[in-house]
């Protein structure tokens, strides 16, 4: 029933796009999502699908052509390298067959979903088989409880899966009227989060090392797929597909878990507001040679800080980003500039204390975002270091 819907999607959609196309080959204006809607109301494709689900594909894909004008703005101003594409058709390039892709539900009134079934409204042809509605079986943990939106049904072609994804309009938690308690958190490539707390003298450093090692070995894995691939005369494969899925979810994972913890540890402390670092650009004019694939490709520094943002915003904290210049250059007790003569290690021209240098840096943000003076918060005592084992972040002790 879903690949028949799914099918049928991609039918409107390419019948669509084709109209779009035609008109910006001809230089003519692209119609708009009213123009298209009353176009197609009479079309085959559209009258095969229920309204809302065939008013939810034009939209999308007028959405797409709206965000090629936007990015070829962009590149007409310079900011983008190549020149973007125009939408494309849902098919196979190789067996030049459709494809289904996306079956979008518009309205909450077509679609319920719980726990444990999704049921959908059916096509008006479908339900002499069927009846009204599709019932289908689920899997899965519903985070976020709310008014629900739209929704989409995706098909993963790498695990041969649907999955449902759905808008959910969350109330904002509130907050429970107590003091305020800050903390800051720095980001880095090899110590993934370094965590400072207010009033807590040792700081959290969750090291990397492992999931790094888990990135390198699925990296090699990719690569001895790819030269296998370049022997057979091919450039892809299901395979190959399946074990880059397979590295992003093992790093997903750490992520999400690491997430989890930092929130875990600042509901236990009872913070109310997390500075964090905004490292928007930072890789910009960076090129350390052999070593990008940790900066460039492991180093996926804005999906962590999604993922803290969310967890914090479950728990009820405030995320707050800080500009991070010039603090892990300077000393979080006296301010003077510090001198790195090891990876991790940081002295201070001044005072001398020997500091871990993201734990440096994290009391200098928190110093930062909370405007208090150096020294006030500062203590250079040994941070207490959490690894990764595959399953949750656990200390070494």
């Amino acid at each position: 029933m879903l690949e028949t819907i799914g099918d049928r999607c991609a039918a409107l959609w390419n019948a669509s796009q084709y109209r779009c196309r035609q008109a910006f080959f001809k230089g003519e204006p692209v119609p708009s999502y009213e123009t298209l809607c009353a176009e197609f109301k009479e079309h085959p494709a559209y009258r095969a699908l229920p309204a809302h689900i065939g008013q939810e594909v034009i939209k999308k894909a007028r959405e797409a052509w709206d965000s090629f004008f936007a990015c070829l703005r962009l590149y007409w101003k310079g900011k983008l390298e190549e020149p973007p594409r125009i939408p494309r058709y849902w098919k196979d390039r190789r067996t030049r067959k459709r494809t289904f892709r996306v079956i979008p539900v518009k309205a909450p009134t077509s679609y319920a979903l719980d726990s444990h079934t999704l049921s959908l409204t059916l096509p008006r042809d479908l339900r002499e088989k069927q009846g009204d509605r599709l019932i289908l079986h689920t899997k899965g943990v519903l985070r976020f409880h709310g008014t629900p939106k739209t929704l989409e049904l995706r098909y993963d072609r790498v695990k041969k899966r649907w999955y449902a994804h759905q808008v959910v309009e969350v109330p904002e938690a509130a907050r429970k009227t107590r003091p305020e308690k800050y903390a800051a958190l720095d980001l880095g490539a090899r110590v993934l989060a370094a965590l400072a707390v207010e009033g807590v003298s040792h700081q959290l450093l969750f090291s990397g090392r492992k999931v790094w090692k888990d990135f390198l070995y699925w990296t090699k894995c990719i690569a001895e797929e790819q030269a296998r691939l370049a022997r057979a005369g091919r450039k892809t494969s299901r395979q190959l597909r399946k074990l880059y899925r397979t590295r992003t979810c093992r790093l997903k994972h750490a992520f999400i878990a690491l997430a989890a913890e930092i929130a875990r540890i600042l509901k236990q402390h009872h913070v109310t507001t997390l500075f964090i670092e905004d490292l928007t650009g930072i890789r910009e004019d960076m090129d350390f040679g052999p070593k990008n694939i940790l900066v460039h490709n492991f180093w996926a520094f804005r999906m962590l800080r999604n993922l803290v943002e969310a967890a914090c915003a479950r728990a009820g904290i405030k995320v707050v980003p800080v500009e991070p210049r010039g603090t892990s250059s300077k000393c979080a007790v006296c301010g003077s500039p510090i001198r790195r003569f090891v990876r991790h290690k940081a002295v201070c021209e001044r005072c001398g204390y020997v500091w871990h240098a993201d734990a440096n840096a994290a009391l200098n943000i928190l110093l930062l975002g909370s405007s208090k003076g150096h020294g006030a918060e500062a203590t250079p005592l040994k941070p207490l270091a959490l690894r990764w084992n595959c399953h949750r972040w656990v200390s070494r002790f």
